[in-house]
């Protein structure tokens, strides 16, 4: 099953879901101890969002694999990009029926807000279980092929080139912002708060790169419309096996992490010891299964399962990184 075909039949069954949520998510509210029984599972978009579609399959996955019997209601909390998510969570201390999904944009959310509601560092990080892979993509006329001749081309024409992407606070703004910092080079960037208008930027030849998710530009790939030009991991993806990664082209990316974009599972402050470990052991046996590996695969999606001092040392790292960037656009609006 395809990339595509995965959303669609995801947002079907969003569609069906919302119908039922007024019913399912007056279920058991409030509990700070015992075993969670009435799980809300908080996400920041809403249905057909990326944290939707992750965790709705997760919650498939599961049901399907009988390891879970139940069924968790999917919460929308779409607000400020994390905000909304990060403060209702906040407003749960303990309690141990809710969870969400979050991302790296959570950190951006909490930097980036001038008296934020909540940030990550309030919650109790669970769990990472996957890294979403991020790349680079240009038009498939482009006259570059790699990151580097990307770079050459900016430096011969300072802020002249075109990058589209989303909000300037997002991690492909400021990753972007790391590597011209530390190659001495300048391009603009093009913001839009859809995905779809991005591709259509650089289509028309209004930019020439976007940073995003392999999933972001897998149809025109696959059309012949665009390309990758570089990959930001340790290792080439096994899909793209030509696309160089950042690391091979020696491009420096300050103190940003090669792998931007986590996607992981956080509980309320305070979450109890043993709250934490059955997620971890719920989530341990779903990251075993070949279904929740083959969804990984089919969104570009790298299995991961990071958890304690190693997950928060990740948090510590990447919150460090952005924190000086998000703090000079801040300054500078």
């Amino acid at each position: 099953m395809n990339a595509s075909t995965t959303r669609l039949r995801l947002l079907a069954v969003a569609a069906a879901a919302a119908l039922a949520l007024p019913a399912c998510s007056a279920m058991g509210a409030g509990s700070t101890s015992g075993t969670p029984n009435n799980v809300q599972f908080i996400v920041d978009t809403g249905p057909g969002g990326g944290s939707d579609l992750f965790a709705r399959q997760l919650i498939k996955i599961a049901r399907d694999q009988k390891i879970l019997t139940t069924n968790w209601p999917v919460i929308a909390k779409p607000e400020g990009g994390g905000l909304g998510a990060m403060a209702y969570l906040k407003g749960k201390p303990a309690d141990v029926n809710q969870i969400s999904a979050f991302t790296s944009k959570w950190i951006i959310a909490g930097l980036s807000t001038a008296s934020a509601p909540a940030k990550l560092n309030d919650l109790t990080p669970i769990v990472a279980l996957a890294d979403e892979t991020q790349v680079i993509a240009a038009p498939a006329d482009a006259p570059f092929n790699t990151m580097t001749e990307f770079l050459a081309a900016a430096k011969a024409k300072p802020g002249e080139l075109v990058q589209s992407g989303g909000s300037p606070n997002s991690v492909d703004n400021l990753v972007a912002l790391e590597i011209q910092k530390t190659s001495g080079t300048k391009w603009k960037y093009l913001s839009f708060d859809d995905g779809a208008p991005r591709i259509t930027a650089m289509l028309r030849g209004d930019a020439q790169i976007d940073i995003g998710a392999i999933s972001d530009f897998a149809d025109q790939i696959q059309a012949g419309k665009l390309k990758l030009i570089s990959v930001f991991s340790d290792k080439r993806i096994p899909d793209y096996p030509a696309v160089p990664t950042i690391a091979e082209q020696k491009i420096d990316l300050g103190e940003f992490p090669a792998h931007l974009q986590l996607r992981g599972i956080a509980g309320p402050p305070k979450l109890s010891d043993s709250a934490v470990k059955y997620y971890q052991d719920f989530f341990q046996k779903v990251s075993n299964t070949d279904a929740w590996r083959q969804y990984l695969a089919s969104e570009g999606l790298t299995p991961e399962f990071i958890t304690g001092d190693d997950l928060n040392k990740q948090i510590t790292e990447f919150t460090g990184a952005a924190k000086p960037l998000v703090a000079s656009m801040v300054t500078n609006s």
